[in-house]
């Protein structure tokens, strides 16, 4: 084993049931470094173009990073990236837990796999060899059985499982994949391509070590985090993310009524420090982190949860609660452990919730069409859908396919009331107040995702964090002028970056637990390598041009840079009345974002010149 890599990728072709272990060399290594990098270099290297994401040919690839399995906060992510099926476009969605360590643990850089097994499966990967295994006795089963039955059958050892549930096997295209129950990597319906491949779990023995350059030096960064714990890190580790319901609420940056609004006046319902008391089941964390940010929740009545699949975060508070008119804490938390049992995406579920229900409020679907009366404000309706939709049943297997396939059921007419880009639900964090994310939500490879760039706080004065990316120009939190462009461009580098070393945002965003210095300093006590933080910017430039890239071999051009019509409309109450998305500055945002980027002003995408510059040669081909 090398410092921070083993060399070695692990190829699994359902089809063919072939399994071989791949070297690759340390310059492989030094330029993708890990995590979807590695995963879209596979996509683009082997898969062709205008590919369905069902297509047994699709490649999923598992990936950790180079950095992943020392024991510093923030440094146990794994990233999943193939074809998604809800955009037809790249699909890429990370994890926390143990899966990322364990992969590295049991000798192994990456999983990629391809074809479609014969019948259900799973796979088996540990020190000792890799098998193909029959899951036709966990077929159907929910997340917890199924976990709880693998776990017995694989006997003695640290064992990680990630798997898709019943909405993956049923295809749902925007169905997760659950990490040890508790863990989701939620986006872009990779649960649907495990379903896709009759593939419903890999589980991984984590017997081995993972060799690092500088175990003194890395444990000495771990101290540090343990020592900075304060403000925004404190109210994690005592909360959670359901600790920032309050100032984001009170910020008017709380979606609620199917985004029409920015604040619900019964926020505080659905704020941690409220719930904790009431429901709160103890703490979790991910692999050598210190903040443990990760909350359970437990309770018997109004209804009924178990605590084996942890508790909702900030924006299943939102999606499943107050953009539905639900406030109710284990109402919501029943319906995110609904979620996660059957295996499907919280944040696209309470999109397409809420565009039924706006509109059956407005008359334009009627109750006999869907079987049921549903309403804003109803758990039990909710609870029904989600089943719904999860089985494939009745208007289940509609909305199984996204706003896309509603629209065309329901009509032209429904098409205001569905809050997407490329049929992938919007995050509760709103681009009517923040314009950096109305400008990503609508440009970002994976689809609308708020976690692929910093938000507009950064703008906030001279700051460190914003000098230190490079970030020119004044503005401030509303503004949309270059400076904030610039500021959205070159902080989608950088978390390109996070999500290529499979690095948590907490302790590694602008201002958190660790300075720009110190990332350096990890990639160095990883692997040895004395790399320069501009060299880690350019690497996270690589990724979404590798990702944009794909985009582009699937037909995809700015024209499908978008945003819904409501996202125009100026919000009627709360602290953020009358913002709104205005549509000439967003558009020359957009202009300005694909000048930034180097891309093609016609298409946006990349240019061969751009692709040239960052040693992406062979994909200008």
């Amino acid at each position: 084993m090398s410092n921070g890599f083993t060399g070695s990728i692990l190829r699994v072709n359902l089809t063919e049931k072939k399994i071989e272990k791949v070297g690759m060399e340390p310059d492989f290594y030094r330029t993708y470094l890990g995590g979807s990098a590695i995963g879209t270099w596979f996509l683009l290297k082997e898969t062709p173009a205008r590919l369905d994401a069902f297509d047994s040919r699709n490649i999923i690839t598992i990936a950790p990073s180079v950095t992943t399995g020392a024991a510093v906060s923030g440094v146990s992510r794994c990233c999943v990236t193939a074809l998604s099926p809800i955009t037809g476009m790249i699909g890429d969605s990370q994890t926390g837990g143990d899966i990322g360590p364990a992969i590295k643990r049991a000798g192994y850089d990456a999983i990629v796999i391809t074809g479609k097994a014969e019948h259900p499966c799973y796979l088996v990967v540990d020190k000792d060899g890799v098998q193909i295994h029959d899951a036709r006795g966990i077929s159907g089963l929910i997340i917890s059985e199924a976990h709880e039955k693998l776990t017995a059958a694989l006997g003695a050892g640290k064992w990680s499982i990630i798997q898709c549930g019943p909405a993956g096997e049923k295809m749902v295209r925007f169905a997760c994949l659950m990490t040890d129950m508790a863990d989701a990597a939620g986006r872009t319906g990779m649960g649907a391509v495990f379903g896709s491949k009759n593939l419903r779990a890999v589980a991984v023995r984590a017997e081995g070590q993972v060799a690092f350059a500088d175990p003194k030096g890395l444990a000495e960064l771990n101290k540090l985090a343990a020592k900075r714990i304060s403000g925004f890190m404190a109210t994690l580790r005592e909360f959670g993310t359901p600790g920032v319901v309050k100032f984001q609420a009170e910020g008017g940056n709380f979606a609620t009524h199917n985004h029409s609004k920015g604040f619900h006046s019964d926020y505080m319902n659905l704020y941690g420090g409220t719930f904790e008391s009431k429901i709160g089941a103890g703490t979790d964390t991910c692999f050598g982190c210190v903040i443990r940010c990760r909350k359970k929740v437990k309770a018997e009545k109004p209804w009924k949860i178990t605590g084996k699949l942890g508790g909702p975060e900030f924006e299943t508070l939102g999606l499943l609660g107050s953009n539905l008119e639900i406030t109710d804490p284990v109402a919501v938390s029943k319906a995110n452990e609904l979620c996660n049992e059957l295996g499907m995406d919280t944040i696209t579920m309470g999109g397409l919730a809420g565009y039924m229900l706006d509109c059956m409020d407005h008359g334009l679907i009627k109750e006999e069409s869907v079987g049921k009366n549903l309403r804003f404000g109803d758990p039990e309706g909710l609870f029904w859908l989600i089943e719904k939709v999860a089985g494939r049943e009745g208007i289940g297997n509609v909305l199984a396919d996204g706003f896309t396939s509603a629209i065309k059921k329901f009509g032209k007419d429904t098409e205001p009331y569905a809050v997407h880009v490329k049929n992938q639900g919007l995050a509760i964090h709103l681009a009517q107040v923040k314009p950096s994310q109305a400008l990503m939500y609508a440009v970002c490879p994976i689809g609308p995702d708020h976690q692929s760039s910093e938000h507009d706080w950064l703008m906030d004065g001279m700051n460190e964090d914003r000098l230190g990316l490079g970030i020119v120009g004044t503005g401030d939190r509303k503004s949309t002028n270059s400076a904030k462009v610039r500021m959205t461009v070159y902080s989608q580098y950088y978390y390109s970056m996070l999500d290529t070393l499979c690095l948590c945002m907490f302790p590694w965003g602008p201002g958190n637990l660790f300075t720009f210095r110190e990332l350096e300093d990890l990639v160095n006590f990883c692997t040895g390598w004395h790399c320069t933080f501009w060299e880690l910017m350019k690497a996270g430039e690589r990724r979404i041009n590798m990702m944009r890239q794909v985009n582009a071999r699937q037909g995809f051009t700015r024209d499908d840079d978008k945003l819904p019509d409501r996202l125009f409309e100026p919000l009627p109450d709360g602290p953020s009345a009358g913002r709104h998305v205005e549509r000439e500055s967003f558009n020359k945002m957009k202009d300005e974002y694909y000048g930034f980027m180097g891309w093609d002003h016609s298409t946006g995408n990349p240019t061969s010149g751009k692709l040239l510059e960052l040693g992406l040669e062979w994909a200008a081909k």
